[in-house]
């Protein structure tokens, strides 16, 4: 057993050197916290201390719980961290551990809070190194951690989200690397001592072939990340292996994880090159510039030196343009391929195809939600699902006859392939063990408002995207659609903006929610648990976008 220790702190920090010093929550001291590296199949065993202090006897404000993410939990659903769903909440003081094996899973991770905003600075780097090596050759390899940081308190912001003050989701004001840059690059501090380090720095050596391990630990907003003089060779995405495909920019959502090959050069031109970032998918009026800079430094030592920052100004480093890419509705998702070829499941019959519909709804108090079929997935009030389960007071659902076997099941949903599938006495979906179900993700916007992209999150499974369009899902029209022959198999898919501008036209003045843009993706429901698939623009999911799965009740 591999054992680690995360206690969760909190301190006074500045890390975009702005002298806005918040208080913000720590994972041993740091941000991001520790990396965790570990081995495929091995058994983990993680202790999460609450040192936070106690506000008051019924605050909820220092609470919080840990998500492994992209660990699938298999037969460990009470691992995997979701407050009030698998477990209660941490209170300051309080410990929880979390025994779990990664079966049969490499690659790249994360762990994060899961609780309200804190994993703006509550997350770190979880590698799963492979038992056999995959078929590159690669000298070493660095890990680069994406994330945001707003100046203002992560309460007021959860205040701000969840009350009539709210407006607008504003942009951060600062995208960290490895939780670091510098605001205003032009005029950096001169003093780069105690928190204020600059930019991050990330060590190399010529003529060797490294896997940088890059992980979407944003909070919001969709980035572009590229190195200034250097190609990328995408080989994993969200622990899933790939033909390896070069490019020079990736697009980094909320949630995910990619590896890539990074060949540095032989004889480089310059010392120093330039990591840096731009917002993506944002609305046409916001700048999408981005100060998330970090410092590629050609070195003749061996090692790299983390901790290691610079405060050169990335803005004096000429030799960094960049031709950023321009949005583009399915990005290169359709050319990236499984190492070992397509997974026979995405040629199957869906047991069931049940279309998830998110739309934005101003609430009588003034404040906004988030609804899926006009239901709202919130964090708060819950009662610990799985501890009522495994204990008996929780309900069999309604619709347990279909689930007695899957022939059954099966009869039933090709008599009504679009039946909802929601059970209100369980408040979940409840679907049975080895079922295909494909999912429908669709976008609405109110008319006249920006239509959105959403980061959707499956817990305890990846999936396979089969098939997005524009507007809305037609089962006749749209059922028979793929965009890949071999998807990858992943934890998050980009919903993207995408109207029609029929459905526009038509629906404009109706003062209901329009259609925008789908994704359908296809999960095989083989681990049971209580699972949530949720929007991983974490404002969105506090706001209610998000449901979920009950899978396999009587297994569990």
């Amino acid at each position: 057993i591999k054992v680690f220790d995360l206690h969760i702190s909190q301190a006074h920090i500045d890390p975009d050197c702005s002298d806005v010093p918040i208080l913000s929550m720590l994972v041993n001291d740091q941000m991001p916290g520790p990396p965790i590296e570990v081995t495929q199949n091995d058994r983990v065993r993680i202790n999460v201390y609450n040192d936070l202090p106690t506000l008051s006897h019924n605050s909820t404000e220092n609470d919080l719980t840990i998500h492994f993410h992209g660990i699938r939990q298999y037969q460990t659903v009470h691992a995997d961290g979701v407050p009030y769903i698998t477990q209660d909440p941490i209170r300051p003081g309080q410990t929880y551990t979390h025994d779990f094996r990664l079966v049969n899973q490499a690659g790249t991770f994360f762990y994060h809070a899961h609780y309200g905003l804190k994993e703006q600075t509550v997350f770190g780097a979880f590698v799963v190194h492979e038992a056999e090596p995959l078929p590159f050759d690669i000298d070493d390899e660095r890990t680069i951690q994406l994330s945001e940081w707003w100046h203002r308190s992560v309460p007021d912001f959860e205040d701000y989200l969840m009350t009539s003050r709210f407006k607008l989701i504003p942009e951060a004001e600062s995208v960290l690397i490895n939780g670091q840059t510098l605001f205003n690059d032009t005029h950096p501090p001169s003093d780069l001592s105690g928190q204020c380090h600059g930019h991050s720095v990330i060590s190399v050596n010529p003529d060797k072939t490294y896997r940088f391990r890059i992980i979407g630990a944003t909070t919001f907003r969709t980035l572009y990340f590229a190195i200034a003089g250097h190609n990328m060779t995408v080989i994993e995405v969200d622990g899933e292996a790939t033909k390896p495909y070069t490019l020079t920019a990736l697009e980094v959502t909320p949630g995910q994880r990619f590896s890539v090959l990074v060949h540095t050069q032989k004889n480089p031109t310059h010392h120093d090159y330039l990591i840096a970032t731009q917002r993506a998918w944002s609305d046409s009026e916001v700048d999408r510039h981005s100060n998330g800079n970090a410092i590629l430094r050609y070195t003749t030592e061996k090692k790299d030196k983390p901790g290691s920052f610079a405060k050169v100004a990335a803005s004096s480093m000429d030799h960094t343009s960049f031709s950023w890419p321009k949005d583009r509705v399915g990005w290169i998702w359709d050319d990236l391929e499984p190492i070992y070829g397509a997974d026979p499941v995405v040629n199957k019959a869906p047991s069931r195809t049940l279309v998830m519909r998110a739309a934005e709804k101003h609430m009588g108090d003034g404040s906004v939600r988030w609804f899926i079929n006009d239901k709202a997935f919130l964090e708060s009030g819950h009662q610990n699902l799985l501890a009522n389960l495994v204990s008996g007071k929780r309900p069999r659902p309604m619709s347990m006859h279909r689930y007695r076997n899957l022939d059954s099941l099966l009869s039933q949903s090709i008599s009504n392939p679009l039946d909802s599938g929601y059970d209100p006495a369980l408040g979940t979906y409840p679907i049975a063990h080895y079922e295909i179900i494909d999912l429908v993700l669709v976008s609405t916007h109110a008319p006249g408002a920006p239509c959105r992209s959403h980061p959707w999150h499956t817990h305890g499974h990846s999936h396979f995207e089969i098939a997005r369009g524009p507007g809305d899902y037609n089962e006749t029209l749209h059922g028979h659609w793929r965009n890949s022959l071999s998807p990858l198999h992943r934890d998050i898919t980009l919903v993207y903006p995408w109207v029609d501008p029929e459905l526009e036209a038509k629906y404009k003045n109706s003062g209901n929610p329009i259609a925008c843009g789908w994704s359908k993706i296809r999960l095989v429901a083989d681990n049971s648990g209580i699972w949530a698939v949720h929007c991983h623009n974490t404002p969105h999911m506090m706001m209610g976008m998000g449901f979920i799965l009950e899978e396999g009740q009587e297994m569990i």
